[in-house]
């Protein structure tokens, strides 16, 4: 067995790490698209770099709003989308009918060439004079269903022929009993084409640690390791590797940073770093698909060390190109 080299010149940007790293950091994650120069970084661990793989970019890649548009722009192909998690993500169908407001998830169609809505198993639970409520099968629990009772109930059943007694079974173990009075076979999801799906993502924590990482590893390759590598950048850098935050350091938006013709229809990334004079802080933009923009605080300075800082740069996950908006 062979020891690993220690750098105790280069110790990794987040944890401080002398081993030397056997894998390379990428700036922006694989699972956000690839590029033909892709900008990697030498200054990470493994031990971080697999921290980051499992924690922060395999929720971003599966579990978010970047996971289905991937998907949906098509950087990733649509069978993608049964590693969809759905913990972050919920789907309901803006429909009329017996199925009007359940729960789906994204499922690739039978050719591969694209996704559509599948109802998974769910239970719904109504009280009169209220709106469905629709629970997964998983999250089938006390605590989910005593929040449900009480009074007169309505419930129904959603789910493919063997489904239906399992989840019976499930209610009656729960101590949730109730007579069947209708059953309704073979029902398609709607009468017409197309069938609207309603979106909702969650920006937790873990996101916007993921986000913050993009951010804190593009910094690095404009300003430097040995830059990053300051105590300046410690709160963020904690942010990222420990989930520590004293103070609000990442926010999230549905905005489009971008303007021009094309500003619209444009899936490209982009990451900028500048000085916000009058907060006196380093500021990081990161837009993914040009749909979810993260601003992120990488440091605050009572003087003008930062002033001189201006990078942005353009990276499409479509074309795989990489572009520096202040010098194109």
């Amino acid at each position: 067995m062979k020891n690993r080299q220690s750098s105790p010149d280069q110790p990794c940007v987040y944890c401080g790490s002398t081993v030397t790293p056997t894998k390379r950091e990428h700036v922006i994650s694989q699972a956000l698209g690839t590029f033909e120069q892709n900008w990697t970084l030498n200054c990470v661990c493994d031990e971080c770099n697999h921290f980051f793989s499992r924690e922060l970019e395999l929720p971003l890649g599966r579990d978010s709003a970047e996971a289905f548009f991937r998907v949906d722009f098509g950087v990733k192909p649509p069978e993608t989308a049964d590693k969809f998690l759905n913990r972050r993500m919920r789907a309901t169908l803006n429909v009329t009918g017996h199925v009007a407001g359940a729960r789906v998830v994204m499922k690739p169609t039978e050719e591969k060439n694209g996704i559509l809505p599948v109802l998974p198993p769910q239970v719904g639970v109504r009280r009169a004079g209220e709106g469905w409520r629709y629970i997964l099968e998983r999250d089938l629990n006390e605590e989910s269903i005593n929040e449900m009772t009480g009074g007169i109930l309505e419930v129904k059943v959603i789910g493919r022929e063997d489904d239906l007694p399992r989840l019976v079974q499930r209610l009656a173990v729960l101590g949730f009993k109730f007579v069947e009075t209708d059953r309704f076979l073979d029902q398609a999801i709607s009468d017409h084409a197309p069938v609207l799906v309603e979106h909702e993502f969650i920006v937790d924590t873990t996101l916007r640690r993921a986000a913050a990482k993009i951010a804190f590893n593009y910094a690095t390759k404009v300003l430097g390791p040995e830059v990053m590598r300051r105590s300046d950048f410690d709160a963020v850098r904690r942010f990222v590797r420990f989930g520590e935050e004293p103070h609000n350091l990442v926010t999230a938006q549905r905005i489009s940073i971008l303007v021009g013709v094309e500003a619209e229809t444009t899936r490209t990334h982009t990451c900028g770093l500048g000085w916000l004079a009058p907060r006196r802080e380093l500021i990081a933009i990161v837009s993914l698909f040009n749909q979810v923009t993260y601003g992120i605080r990488m440091c605050q300075s009572e003087s003008d060390e930062w002033k001189s800082v201006s990078s942005q740069h353009l990276f499409d996950p479509i074309k795989r190109t990489i572009t520096d908006l202040l010098r194109s």
